[in-house]
Formats: structure tokens, sequence, C-alpha cells
């Protein structure tokens, strides 16, 4: 797969997530925040089931030793994928949305104090252009945090370093589709576990009426999004992947304004270019050969 079709692939997740941002929201109406990661993460793992058992029949590397690594990953998915959608129940889409975003800056930030990735100079621009583009998005001003915000901040921590653990497995053992798979499995059935403890088992009638949201989550947001990007960090770096998926508020802005009738005013139509410009900067950078093979 050469660099630019690596990086429609990225596009493409930010726009399945674009497309699932207001669901996020919405879907709280009905389910609580551990029922709705876990029926949308297994629901996502059952999807990707078809495509892991093709992907067993190719020719692939080893994966001995690649358990500790792929628990590692699962347990960071089910860490961030939990934090946000608790954050996204108490804030609003609008935060949420930039505050989860912020990955894009400590990508690049955690990788190179880290794992001492190289990162090309023209993604630290772009990273802070992101930012600065997804803060406009949300409307240009800032209240403060809550505990909503705080929440989507952690989560954002723990999607930088899932990022940056993903292209090391996918770089490694070359199974986007399984590592995608199993991640869901546990983040769904950690998420399950807890929610009959806690909450019991959704009636009917509410899983009945989320089930536009669920279908949207697990199969688009969750099913396909999340493995397009393990596939497209199997050519580009975890910095470079990072910026193209912020994409997705520009993307969640334009599925905004076809199905809720909302409009782009001057100050979010500014930070939409500046994501765009940010993303065009990091399509242009794909990932040194140094970093590929360390990832």
């Amino acid at each position: 797969m050469s660099p630019n079709q690596a990086t429609a692939i990225a596009l493409l997740a930010a726009v399945a997530w674009g497309s699932g941002n207001v669901a996020q929201k919405t879907i709280l109406q009905h389910l609580d925040g551990w029922q709705a990661t876990a029926i949308t993460s297994l629901i996502g793992a059952l999807v990707l089931l078809p495509l892991v058992r093709r992907e067993a029949r190719g020719v692939l590397p080893p994966a001995r030793g690649s358990g500790p690594l792929l628990l590692a990953v699962s347990v960071l998915f089910t860490f961030a994928s939990t934090v946000m959608q608790f954050g996204y129940g108490l804030t609003s889409v609008a935060n949420a949305g930039f505050l989860v975003n912020t990955s894009a800056v400590l990508t690049p930030i955690l990788g190179w104090i880290f794992l001492a990735h190289r990162v090309p100079l023209a993604i630290w621009p772009a990273s802070l252009a992101t930012l600065f583009g997804i803060f406009l998005m949300a409307g240009g001003t800032w209240a403060g945090l809550g505990p909503g915000d705080l929440l989507s901040l952690a989560s954002a921590s723990g999607f930088a370093v899932w990022t940056l653990a993903v292209g090391a497995h996918v770089m490694r053992y070359h199974r986007p589709a399984l590592l995608t798979c199993v991640s869901l499995a546990v983040c769904g059935g950690v998420c399950a576990g807890v929610s009959l403890g806690v909450s019991g088992l959704p009636t009917l009638g509410a899983v009945l009426a989320a089930l536009p949201e669920i279908v949207l989550i697990g199969l688009v947001s969750k099913g396909l999004a999340y493995v397009l990007m393990a596939k497209a960090q199997q050519h580009l770096a975890a910095s470079t992947v990072a910026i193209l998926v912020s994409a997705e508020a520009v993307f969640g802005a334009l599925f905004a304004a076809m199905i809720l009738g909302e409009t782009l005013d001057a100050v979010r139509g500014t930070g939409a270019l500046f994501i765009i410009l940010s993303v065009a900067v990091a399509a242009r950078v794909p990932a040194p050969p140094a970093e590929r093979a360390r990832a």
C-alpha cells in the first residue's frame, strides 16, 4: 500500500468517526456509559470476525510473543473508550470533541519523549494548527474544566498512548483486523461485566430506542473506523495518522449540517480550514523508514 492510499484510509476512518459524534451523546439518553460501550464494542468485534478469518489466510509474520502487546493495546483501548463515553455524557459534544482530539498533539509528543520517534519537523506546527482548529470548531471559547472535560482529556491521553501501541503492533505483526477485534471484544466484555454489577441488563425498550445509535457506533464508528486506522498505521507514522483522523471534527460538522441543519459560522469555518490545512501537511509527510521499523 502506498502512503497516499494509507492517507485515504485514515481519512475514511475520520469520516466514520465524524458520522458518529452526535450518536455518542444521544445514545446516553437511553443507556448508561457502561451499557453503551459494552453493546457497541461487542457489535464492532462481531462485525470484524469475517475480516479476521480472511486476514489469517494471508502470508503474515509469526505472531509469537505478540500477546503482551495485544493485551496492552486492548487495555488502553478499553480505558480510553470508556472514559470518552462518560466524558460525552458530562459535557457538551463540542467540548468533548475538542478535548478528545488533543491526542493529535499528545501522540507525537509522547512518541518523541518515550519512544524516541523521529517526528518530522512539519508535524509539530501541523499538530498545533490542528489543535487550534478543533478549538475554533468547538466555538472558540473556554469556560474552564468540568468533570466531563477532565474525563475527555484523560481519554485523549489514553488514545495517544493507544495510537502509539497500535502502530507498534501492526508494524511488527501485520494483523490490524485481529488487533481491532480483540480490543473491541476485551472492551465490550469488561464494560458488560461492570454494567451487570452496577446497573444490570438494559431493558429491551431502552435497547430498541437506542438502536439507531447502536448500529451507527457499533458498525461504523467502531467496527469500521478502528480497523481502518490500524490498517493505515502499517504504512504511516502514528503522529501523522493522529493528525489525519482529527479531521473527524470537520466531517462531524458536515454530517451535523446535513442531518441536523446546523451551520458553520465564521469561527467554526476558520477552525475547519486550519484542520484541513494540517491534514494536507500531514498527508505530505510519510513516516521515515527508521521510524517505521521501530514503531
